[in-house]
């Protein structure tokens, strides 16, 4: 964890982590002072994850004709030169809202292969023992940039203006490219392509029916995406509203006292990573349930205090079961194979997790926030059985 290599790519990817919030906060603002429109607004999200999901479709192709390297420090100079393009677009004045969802669906589609690529490149970089420490660290370093960068894209946005902030956000993406181009080639990572295209598509999902434990950790992720759903701004803001009876501002509040708790776990897991590899399985275990129990209470609680105690264990416990979930899935399977198996894992849960939350919108309609919570609860709680499976797996 303390080489050179492994240092250009946490801060790298924090470059690009930072200019990605501080973009999404551009964005809106600019897409709501051309339009005055709030369901403009809420078609950014959908623009972004649909990219994203075509994105970690068509990964296996890129992965399969580029070096990993390549392909995570080119994609981060395209975002920069449609960046480039958005900005020249705001000078000249030419307000088309089109256009901006246009460059917005492009800049989501080329960050839809930076994730698989940086993921892969975690177990190259450190050795076995330290991976979950690494992933911790990690974990750590991205949780508290996005708990920063929101805050800071609005005072930002507020003192520079439009204009500027997107200047700011080409420079924070130019840095990390260079970061980027200094990481090392993974010298196993093939390149010659054996299939047709449409079989190579497919690379992601055979890796993961033929490794080991891969298809429980699928189902976990997958049953968390749809869970995960009832998180989102528009139902914590409801249960505000309707069930807390407070004001706006401690919607604010939920979610840093969940963002608190995310990043208090990374960095407990970065700290004491040998402790939590021992006993992975456990603690894996362990959040499943804590956080099913959490979300079960959090559906029929009216005490505003007790909401923020219950976001902050469900964010510590969460964080602590998506790291032990990430160390597994980054050990089944050699560095130069887990780029496709990340891109599958990204297509499946954007796909469910954009599914759901349009099936979450309709329940609403019909059912009430803690019933809605409770789906979500239930849903968890059906995780023990691929971790039974995993566990399984592992020991076998």
């Amino acid at each position: 964890m303390h080489s050179d290599a492994f240092r250009n790519l946490w801060f790298g990817q924090a470059l690009a982590n930072m200019g990605d919030v501080l973009y999404i906060v551009g964005l809106i603002s600019v897409i709501y002072n051309i339009t005055g429109s709030a369901l403009y607004m809420t078609a950014v999200p959908l623009v972004i994850t649909y990219s994203r999901f075509i994105s970690s479709v068509a990964a296996p192709l890129l992965l399969n004709s580029t070096q990993m390297r390549s392909l995570i420090a080119y994609s981060q100079m395209g975002k920069t030169f449609f960046l480039c393009c958005f900005l020249l677009f705001m000078v000249l004045r030419m307000e088309n809202v089109w256009f901006i969802l246009g460059c917005a669906s492009i800049i989501s589609f080329l960050d839809g292969w930076a994730l698989p690529a940086r993921n892969s490149y975690v177990p190259f970089l450190v050795k076995r023992e330290e991976l979950m420490g690494a992933n911790g660290f990690l974990s750590t370093v991205d949780r508290t940039i996005q708990f920063s960068s929101w805050a800071l894209g609005g005072m930002l946005l507020a003192f520079m203006g439009e204009m500027n902030l997107f200047i700011v956000i080409i420079v924070l993406f130019l840095a990390s490219s260079l970061f980027m181009l200094k990481l090392p080639v993974i010298p196993s990572t093939s390149l010659q392509v054996r299939k047709v295209w449409w079989q190579q598509l497919g690379e992601g999902w055979s890796e993961v029916s033929k490794r080991r434990g891969l298809v429980p950790v699928l189902c976990i992720y997958g049953l968390e995406s749809i869970s995960g759903t009832v998180w989102i701004a528009a139902v914590l803001y409801l249960y505000v509203d309707l069930q807390l009876d407070r004001g706006v501002e401690w919607w604010g509040f939920i979610n840093s006292s969940f963002f608190i708790g995310l990043v208090l776990a990374s960095y407990m897991i970065f700290k004491l990573h040998g402790l939590f590899s021992r006993h992975r399985s456990k603690w894996l275990s362990i959040g499943m349930m804590v956080t099913s129990v959490v979300t079960l209470v959090f559906a029929w609680n009216e005490m505003a205090i007790m909401a923020l105690v219950l976001s902050f264990l469900f964010g510590l416990f969460d964080q602590l079961k998506n790291v032990v979930l990430q160390t597994y899935l980054q050990e089944s399977a050699p560095p130069e194979e887990l780029g496709k198996i990340y891109a599958a894992q990204g297509a499946l849960t954007t796909l469910l997790f954009g599914l759901s939350s349009v099936g979450v919108g309709w329940l609403l309609e019909i059912l009430s926030i803690s019933m809605i919570f409770t789906l979500s609860s239930l849903l968890l709680m059906g995780t023990v059985i691929p971790v039974m499976l995993l566990q399984k797996s592992f020991r076998t």
